[in-house]
């Protein structure tokens, strides 16, 4: 059913004010509040699995679809001179100043020749993915403009050097000031999703430019906190938006109810993020260590909370977020000094719990002491991280006393290596889950890929993980309890 589900029917559910003639659709006229309340979780994966395209979807591009009502344009640099027989091999090896040029002017040629040639209509799917900047403005300008008087659905401007976000020529050349006013009188009405790469956007307080936009992603883009809150009065119907590297970020705050999926990564300068949105589910952050305000978030359901080389905590609002299904956190802190917090009240509406460690003696104590606070977990995944482990004596670790986690039922382990720290923390856990069922360790590693989805890695050696199989049976097996069911992978 849900691999039917397309934008247009995600469209069709967020813009209410247009079904007053249809008495089914009525039902959906209330806030965006109330109808995420309203959605199950695997609802609310699925339509953002269609929200976010893959490239992989649009891989017959110009050169292999030449025809004039082609729905698809997509132009990158292979398809573009993948017939030509250049003295470059790739187009990675031209790295001389004047072949760049050349190789430039001969793209934009090969464009438009074959924008010329199109009819102008139909057109869903618009892609540039080459190396341009501002001095390439006149005819970026053009294909922005001819994207939208073919109401494009989708426009995606990646202005990288081989493909790669923020190469070094592109930062240092002037970044393309993207044309907003190409999308104005009404003219960005069908379009559903921008994705920008190496750009300047300076969107205006009051405007409604892109009226039906539910998806924006920016990649390297040059855009300051004030013009967050533009963003929101020109994309009145935003779903998903996504901020990357955009360095100029410092302190930004969201106030938006339309909003449901919110990811914030590597924006280097970033020092604060406040949240208000009655409607967001999804909030991914990745990068350093930053304060985040969850102001107002009462549909929360999923938080993934990354902090490079730095451990995570549980956020003071989290008991406001009655639906919140799962947290994802970080204890990458390689210090030796004790860093864990002793949490003053419990958080009782967490029932799962998943927690990338770097498995020193002082980050399991931090892990345990978060725990502590969670009274009501059910389900728990801890992934070791591989890197440098800061071992202090094990007589140094004080674990809390007589805490119970009666209600966990499972612990997942991943990224297992027999370290001593982590073995340990797992016999401490299945003292204080007196009711667990399940315990199940690998060694293989896993990503936490968007909105909080696990994939496994098939990386390190098959004899270290084997050993690994062999300490777990050997050294946690014998202590648990014969009620719970151990299983090694």
């Amino acid at each position: 059913m849900f691999s039917l589900l397309t934008i247009d029917n995600i469209l069709s559910k967020g813009t209410s004010g247009d079904c007053c003639e249809n008495r089914k659709r009525k039902s959906c006229q209330g806030s965006a509040g109330d109808l995420i309340n309203r959605s199950p979780d695997d609802i609310l994966e699925n339509m953002f699995s269609a929200l976010a395209i893959e490239d992989s979807t649009f891989k017959s591009s110009v050169s292999s679809r030449p025809g004039e009502k082609s729905s698809f344009l997509v132009f990158r640099d292979h398809n573009i001179f993948s017939r030509e027989n250049s003295g470059c091999a790739t187009s990675i090896e031209c790295n001389d100043p004047d072949s760049r040029s050349s190789r430039s002017d001969k793209f934009i040629d090969r464009v438009n020749d074959r924008l010329l040639r199109h009819v102008g209509t139909g057109v869903q799917v618009f892609e540039v993915h080459f190396d341009l900047n501002s001095t390439h403005a006149a005819h970026l300008d053009k294909w922005v403009q001819f994207a939208s008087k073919s109401d494009a659905k989708f426009v995606r401007l990646h202005l990288c050097k081989n493909g790669t976000p923020c190469s070094g020529h592109s930062v240092t050349a002037s970044r393309y000031n993207f044309p907003l006013h190409c999308f104005g009188d009404g003219q960005g009405s069908s379009l559903w999703k921008l994705s920008l790469t190496n750009c300047i956007l300076r969107p205006s307080m009051h405007s409604s430019t892109f009226s039906s936009l539910v998806s924006l992603h920016l990649m390297c883009v040059t855009i300051v906190d004030s013009d967050i809150q533009n963003i929101f009065s020109c994309c009145p119907v935003l779903r998903s938006l996504r901020l990357g590297r955009c360095h100029d970020l410092v302190n930004i705050r969201f106030s938006i109810e339309t909003l449901i999926q919110l990811d914030i990564y590597n924006c280097n300068k970033l020092v604060s993020i406040e949240i208000n949105s009655t409607s967001l589910v999804f909030f991914d952050y990745d990068g350093h260590e930053v304060h985040i305000k969850y102001a107002s978030t009462p549909n929360m359901r999923i938080i993934v909370t990354k902090f490079r080389n730095k451990n995570c905590s549980l956020s003071e609002h989290l008991n406001d977020m009655k639906r919140i299904k799962s947290v994802t956190l970080t204890f990458l802190s390689p210090c030796e000094e004790h860093g864990f917090i002793m949490y003053a009240k419990k958080f009782s509406v967490l029932k799962f719990i998943n927690l990338f460690i770097l498995p020193s003696w002082n980050n399991v104590l931090a892990v345990a002491y978060l725990l502590e606070a969670t009274p009501c977990l059910r389900r728990l995944h801890l992934e070791a991280c591989s890197g440098q482990h800061h071992y202090v004596d094990n007589d140094q670790v004080s674990w809390p006393m007589g805490f119970s986690l009666k209600k966990l039922r499972g612990i997942f382990v991943g990224g297992f290596a027999a370290q001593a720290p982590l073995i340990e923390l797992l016999e401490c856990l299945v003292r204080a889950a007196t009711d667990l069922l399940l315990l199940k360790i690998t060694p293989h590693h896993h990503l936490c890929k968007t909105m909080g989805k696990w994939v496994r890695e098939n990386v390190g050696d098959e004899m270290a993980r084997d050993h690994a199989r062999n300490v777990a049976r050997e050294t946690i097996g014998p202590k648990l309890p014969s009620s719970v069911k151990l299983l090694i992978e």
